[in-house]
């Protein structure tokens, strides 16, 4: 039941198309995937993502010193990011990896593929510093943007504590081929510096690492120099097309009022972190009809 549900959302997502097993052509292992109903046909052909006792979708297994923990979720390749280099010694994982849930694929960016990424100026709550979040950052929301700060926060599993918001940098590809890219599902994520916040994760996303010429000019445009000028300060958007990579960079302001404090929390949250909003009778009545017995 559950797969058969993924199935009817790839289906939505992708405009008609279906990935099932039983209806579908097949794509060769190693073939670039060119539409978003391509990548999740490659996804499938490997472990797919698998709902954890939370609902959303469980990390990936990624012991550091235990590489049959991952390599079936992950085979690192030459000229393409290496997610397994970075271990967390203390914990004793590779978190690159557990942020993702099932297969993860390495492919070039296409032309016509989109982008995003969300970032805003830093905040102090209570004894917790969120730094200022760097436009030109490793991981990417991958497909149309998200529509409204739900929808961000839940599917792409992004805690408060990592990332205030406020603006978004959307990339779309112009070039037939552009940079080498690892996708995945997105792994839920629980805070630990924000106690009470829990995402369910579910949408996908790319680990690009840009040259060091993008990210300088991307932090530029958003912030400006010595914090005068960028898209931050002013509220103005800026565009900018990176010849390197071909890819057609707009930075913009989101307008979200809800997107800090708000998704994610339970009743154990500290007091002063979580924003409240008013709800609509028919957000109401869902509420108390999923956390009914």
């Amino acid at each position: 039941l559950d797969q058969k549900l993924r199935e009817v959302q790839s289906y939505i997502r992708s405009g008609g198309e279906t990935t099932s097993r039983t209806v579908r052509f097949e794509v060769a292992t190693g073939e670039t995937a060119h539409t978003y109903t391509d990548e999740a046909r490659l996804l499938e052909e490997g472990p797919l993502p698998v709902r954890s006792a939370r609902g959303g979708c469980k990390q990936n297994l990624a012991v550091a010193d235990d590489s049959k923990s991952w390599k079936a979720y992950y085979q690192p390749e030459d000229g393409y990011p290496d997610l397994s280099a970075w271990v967390d010694l203390e914990a004793g994982t590779r978190p690159n990896i557990a942020a993702n849930s099932g297969r993860m694929i390495n492919r070039e960016l296409v032309k016509n593929d989109q982008i995003a990424r969300f970032f805003g100026p830093g905040e102090t709550i209570g004894n917790v510093t969120i730094k200022d979040t760097n436009p030109g950052g490793f991981w990417w929301w991958l497909g149309e943007a998200p529509v409204n700060a739900k929808q961000w926060r839940e599917q792409g599993a992004v805690l408060d504590e990592w990332n205030r918001d406020g603006f978004v940098v959307i990339g779309h590809m112009t070039q037939d081929a552009g940079p080498k890219v690892v996708t995945g599902t997105i792994a839920e994520q629980l805070s630990s510096k924000l106690p009470g916040q829990y995402l369910p994760g579910g949408a996908q996303q790319a680990f690009l690492d840009l040259s060091s010429n993008a990210k300088g000019e991307l932090q530029r445009l958003a912030y400006g120099v010595d914090g005068k000028g960028g898209v931050v300060a002013s509220g103005k958007p800026a565009r900018w097309v990176d010849p390197e990579s071909g890819i057609a960079f707009e930075i913009r302001p989101t307008g979200w009022k809800d997107a800090n404090g708000v998704h994610g929390f339970d009743e154990t949250s500290i007091p002063g972190t979580v924003q409240t909003k008013k709800l609509q009778p028919r957000e109401q009545t869902t509420k108390i009809e999923e956390t009914s017995p």
